[in-house]
């Protein structure tokens, strides 16, 4: 019977005894056997002796395998550990004896061979260049390429035995193996591969022992490693928020900035952990615009292209080589754009580049206003259709009132559909930069740009006009409203100060993976990210357009645009054909002189508009009036039936607006100690000057119709308890009256206060 031998500290298992069951009982024990746990070899090979010792005797007397065959897989293991090197160094130590041949076989085609070099080293040249557009490593691989054909004619012509010939061999060889071993490629490579096998480093220091490395992807800029956390260890999220980058970065040792942690969409276990190992932002993006012309010795073409082409190009994603794309206007119609960033931090830059690709387009005009400082209407005045600067507040509410009505009689021609941009009705693109001095608290004419601005980003993108408002920051303090914010299509952020800055830039930016704007790219000029409703972004560098001379010699060389807008438009516009006289003005005057008088508007073509409308009387004076006759006292004349029915469509219309405009009594009457708390709180509330402006300006637009209390909330984007205050405070200053009480109550200035209800 087979017994077990003692384990461990019980024993040591019994040594085997006799030649069979001692020496070649072991060796066959340790063929046959496998592992040596349990049974010692001389007791398993007892009981099967009588059978195994037939074969035991034949496999000792078989001769032994070859060693070459071993060798030559392991030494083909050694060179497939780095194909690069080691190969090349098997091939170049091979190459020699293979000179042998060519000087056997070929002693007189010295010349045959030889010629062999120069297409060999172009094709290795153009090969090598075109995959990695490296000038040292084409260079090297191209020498090696030539050098074969040479060492055969050399080896050719004067033999591999004698020793010149081997030195000058041996020489070139190790020139070129060197030149290849460390070029830029292969020095790329080797850092890639060390990037690799420090995941295990990094997954320790990190506590991400418990981790699965799934893919790790080579980028333009480093490594890219795709992460599977498991479903006990830390969340992505919690990665983000915690020091992980930083621990990634020391093991790198590069700066934190350079780690960027995201989360996988679909799969909450996944994260992907980007390194940043090569810097790409040192080098700054050129212009195509800007270089092309320079080359060519020729001015750019404007107008090469429509906005529906495709979306423009604002620059370059050093990480993947994509570029960074805007749309402004698609199939859908118009995409608002906001742009953030602190002072400095690439707005101006930004818009040269969306102004420049506006340029490119036949169907696309540019209008500019800056009541900040002026730049883009400085920059590219000689390209923008219209502009306003520092001080031209008037020229800027010309050009809104415009806009307003571009914008209401395109909705009127479109009839529900989107507006289709062609050279002769264009977009309109309306870019507003320093929007705080136009839109802000401290604007003077805040409340007559916010309706414009506010109808822009709520109704232009089916009329075809497109905003695109810069400011430092992204609070209302700045913006004047939040419609911009809820209707932008696209998101630019610049360089912020600090992570507050891009909060307040882009809320939730830390949820949908985005880079922060504050650390990203170190320091680079013109790094923006752009992000695009749905959650989907970008982050690069914008083209240079930095130099002032630059750009300003680019818009002289654009010139004005070609694009015209709509005659029918273009003449309801106050101001507008003296500023923009088209070649067909004269014809189109007497063509709406004619329609006019036959009581119709003229219509661009392929519209379908509808009749104007009769002018409203003067005050005082209603429809069907004749003056002198014996009717004066009722307006009109009672025996002209289409005049009494017009008077009683204008009474009803009166009526049903004023029963519209009334407000239903409170449910619950106002304690009296709540009165007094209220007078109180107004007695001690000072209403800011911007306010007073505020409310006095669309006082003064209501005129004697005057505003309910939820209008001037509305206009002032305040609490309603705050502007209760402030109305209770102007009250009794007496720089506005109130007509009513509660929400009944109507607010007017003391010029167009009414007699019987006047404070």
């Amino acid at each position: 019977m087979l017994k077990r031998p003692a384990r461990g500290g019980f024993g040591r298992p019994q040594r085997p005894t006799g030649r069979v069951g001692g020496r070649a009982g072991a060796r066959s024990g340790r063929r046959f056997g496998g592992r040596r746990r349990g049974y010692s070899d001389a007791e398993a090979l007892d009981a099967l002796m009588p059978a195994l010792a037939p074969a035991l005797m034949d496999r000792r007397a078989a001769p032994r395998r070859p060693v070459l065959g071993p060798l030559a897989r392991a030494y083909g293991r050694w060179v497939m550990a780095s194909p690069d090197t080691r190969g090349l160094g098997t091939g170049l130590a091979a190459l020699y004896p293979a000179g042998h041949l060519a000087h056997v076989y070929a002693p007189g085609d010295s010349l045959l061979l030889g010629a062999f070099a120069t297409p060999a080293a172009l094709a290795a040249w153009v090969a090598t260049y075109k995959t990695h557009g490296s000038p040292r490593y084409s260079g090297a691989i191209a020498a090696i390429a030539a050098g074969i054909p040479v060492w055969l004619a050399t080896a050719a012509a004067t033999g591999i035995t004698n020793l010149p010939t081997l030195l000058g061999y041996t020489l070139t060889a190790s020139a070129g193996w060197s030149a290849y071993t460390w070029s830029d490629v292969l020095k790329e490579r080797r850092r890639f591969a060390e990037a690799q096998a420090k995941w295990e480093t990094i997954a320790g220091l990190a506590g991400l022992e418990g981790s699965r490395l799934l893919r790790t992807e080579r980028t333009r800029t480093g490594v890219k490693f795709k992460i599977d956390l498991g479903v006990e260890g830390p969340s992505a999220s919690r990665l983000e928020r915690g020091d992980l980058a930083e621990q990634i970065a020391r093991c790198y040792g590069i700066g934190a900035d350079a780690v960027r942690i995201a989360t996988h969409r679909k799969n909450a276990r996944i994260a992907w952990i980007t390194i940043q190992l090569v810097d790409l932002w040192s080098q700054p993006v050129p212009h195509p615009a800007v270089t092309e012309a320079a080359a060519a010795g020729a001015a750019p073409v404007k107008g090469r292209r429509s906005i529906l082409d495709g979306p423009f190009v604002l620059g370059t994603d050093p990480e993947t080589g994509d570029d960074l794309e805007l749309v402004l206007f698609d199939s859908g119609g118009a995409r608002h754009t906001e742009i953030v960033a602190t002072n400095g931090g690439g707005k101006t830059n930004t818009l040269s580049n969306i102004v420049q690709q506006a340029a490119e387009c036949r169907d696309v005009l540019t209008i500019a206003i800056d009541l900040g400082k002026g730049v883009i209407p400085s920059l590219w005045g000689a390209h923008l259709h219209e502009a306003a600067g520092v001080g031209e507040e008037d020229k800027a509410l010309q050009i809104l009132g415009w806009i307003d009505a571009i914008v209401d009689e395109r909705a009127i021609a479109c009839q529900g559909g989107t507006h289709t941009p062609t050279a002769d009705a264009p977009v309109i693109l309306l870019i507003i930069d320093e929007q705080d001095t136009a839109t802000g608290l401290d604007s003077t004419i805040a409340h007559l740009v916010k309706p414009v601005l506010d109808k822009v980003h709520r109704r232009g993108r089916s009329g075809g006009v497109v905003a695109v408002t810069a400011k430092q920051r992204n609070v209302v303090q700045h913006t004047g409203t939040k419609e911009g914010s809820a209707n932008t299509h696209t998101k630019i952020v610049g360089r912020v100060s600090d992570t507050k800055e891009m909060t307040k830039a882009i809320p939730d930016w830390e949820t949908l993976g985005y880079p922060d704007m504050s650390t990203y790219g170190s320091g680079a000029e013109g790094v923006i990210l752009l992000a695009r409703s749905g959650g989907r972004w970008q982050a690069g560098r914008t083209r240079a357009l930095f130099d002032r001379d630059t750009v300003q010699a680019l818009a002289a060389a654009y010139g004005p645009a070609d694009a015209r807008l709509e005659p029918a438009i273009a003449e309801t516009l106050p101001g507008y054909t003296e500023r923009h006289p088209s070649p067909a003005t004269s014809t189109a005057a007497s063509t709406a002189t004619a329609g006019e008088q036959d009581g119709q508007r003229p219509a661009a073509p392929g519209w379908t508009t509808p009749p104007k409308p009769p002018p409203r009387p003067a005050t005082g004076t209603a429809p069907g009036h004749r003056q002198g006759g014996h009717d004066a006292g009722w307006g009109f004349d009672p025996a002209d039936a289409d005049a009494v029915d017009q008077a009683a469509k204008g009474l009803v219309d009166r009526l049903d607006e004023f029963i519209a405009e009334t407000v239903p009594p409170p449910e619950q009457p106002t304690r009296l100690d709540d009165l007094n708390a209220a007078q109180q709180s107004i007695d001690n509330t000072a209403v800011p000057e911007p306010i007073v402006q505020a409310v006095t300006g669309l006082l003064a637009e209501r005129g004697a119709k005057g505003a309910r209390r939820d209008e001037l909330v509305a206009r002032l984007d305040a609490s309603r308890s705050t502007v209760a205050r402030y109305l209770g405070s102007l009250c009794k200053d007496e720089i506005i009256t109130r007509a009513g009480r509660g929400k009944a109550a109507r607010y007017y200035l003391p010029d167009h206060a009414p007699d019987d209800h006047a404070e």
